[in-house]
């Protein structure tokens, strides 16, 4: 006999095992959610929502509570060339579209809001920190896991279905059995922070295109900037050794603008793509990086991820015929239909990865030369601006 029953076992607290926790506990259905860190989220990593995913926070009806939490509305993004020459405004608050905006948020704070939002349904229990979650078993009804705490407490969890949200690492999926195929790329993420940068009154993006690659002034809900631009893998060891100084010079002497902003190291991100070639058998369903790692250059795995999760949910049985057969099909079919739609997102995401691995000087010129054309070009600017906001894609 488990201590606990649930309908929905989510393994993995960050934003793709927290924010399917709120969605599906504010369905109604059982949720028990673990993680095993108390620390802080890593706070240099993706912080903004695209239009379209605001869209579906507003359907969960947690939309309000973001915002209720510290999180602010963004225009869209400028595009520069090095010195600061205007090439294209790739604003979204004039698209007609149900909210038409980024929403952003230091990426430490959205999984906290997701799961501050789940702990007002009843529906809804929270397990964290947790030393460890081992399968125990699995019978024709449903699948057993024991659960250890901090304190040295164990639990048994019985539950129908289980969602792996365990990380780009995603050790239960290894457990699982799933298998997953990987890409390297060349070059790293680097992200700087700057408390005195002052944003636009429409907390735009500024992104700046250079003979080494692109730099995004990027504002932060609290104030100051993440700056964003990538270095050769071979440069790591030399940048960590780096002065804010010299983190000022280097930024500076890409974009002259900058000469005086002070700046530091916030984290260094050598890239990479995961795909799992399956993302569900029989009652388990992988989401977010441990199912689709992709190339950070274009924040799109969270977004990706709020996606996939809102498209289970549509597909999932109604609580009163919630069984583990039931879920089994349902998985078959939300792994069939998401991996189709997903195709081209992953396709495009990696060829941005391989673009930026091969970023230079003609590269530059080429797409100074796109985003003037975009901006001169309505129809082509409007289809460009609805992507950005997370529309046509899948």
């Amino acid at each position: 006999m488990a201590d606990i029953n649930t309908d929905v076992l989510i393994i993995g607290g960050g934003v793709a095992g927290s924010a399917a926790a709120c969605a599906f506990s504010k369905k109604g259905y059982e949720v028990l959610l673990l993680e095993k860190s108390e620390k802080p989220q890593d706070t240099a990593r993706g912080d903004h929502l695209q239009p379209a995913v605001c869209e579906i926070l507003g359907k969960w009806n947690v939309l309000d509570h973001f915002f209720k939490s510290g999180a602010k509305k963004r225009a869209g993004s400028l595009w520069f060339d090095e010195d600061a020459n205007f090439l294209m405004d790739a604003n979204v608050s004039k698209l007609d579209i149900p909210e038409p905006y980024f929403m952003f948020m230091n990426h430490e704070d959205i999984s906290n809001v997701f799961v501050s939002a789940a702990n007002k349904n009843e529906s809804f229990s929270f397990m964290c920190p947790i030393v460890s979650c081992a399968h125990i078993e699995t019978n024709d009804d449903e699948s057993l896991f024991e659960i250890k705490s901090k304190d040295g407490t164990i639990t048994t969890a019985a539950t129908k279905m289980i969602m792996i949200a365990d990380g780009v690492a995603s050790n239960m999926g290894r457990y699982f059995n799933f298998e997953r195929t990987s890409f390297r790329y060349e070059r790293a993420l680097a992200v700087l922070f700057s408390d005195d940068y002052e944003a636009d009154e429409f907390n735009n993006l500024r992104t700046y295109l250079t003979d080494r690659g692109i730099v995004t002034m990027i504002p932060r809900a609290k104030g100051g900037c993440k700056i964003g631009l990538t270095i050769d893998r071979d440069e790591i060891k030399s940048w960590k050794k780096m002065s804010s100084k010299d983190y000022q010079t280097f930024i500076g002497k890409l974009v002259p603008a900058y000469n005086d902003l002070k700046m530091y190291s916030a984290g260094i991100y050598p890239p990479s793509m995961i795909i799992a070639e399956n993302w569900a058998r029989e009652n388990i369903v992988l989401i977010g990086d441990a199912c689709h790692g992709l190339h950070p250059g274009r924040s799109q795995g969270m977004n990706t991820t709020i996606k996939c999760v809102d498209h289970l949910l549509g597909l999932i049985p109604s609580k009163d015929s919630f069984e583990k057969e039931s879920v089994i099909k349902t998985l078959e079919q939300y792994q069939k239909e998401m991996k189709s739609n997903i195709n081209e997102l992953l396709e495009a995401n990696h060829s941005m990865g391989l673009s930026m691995d091969n970023f230079d000087h003609q590269s530059k010129v080429d797409e100074i030369q796109k985003f003037k054309l975009l901006e001169q070009d309505k129809e082509a600017g409007h289809s460009y601006r609805m992507k950005s906001a997370g529309y046509g894609v899948f």
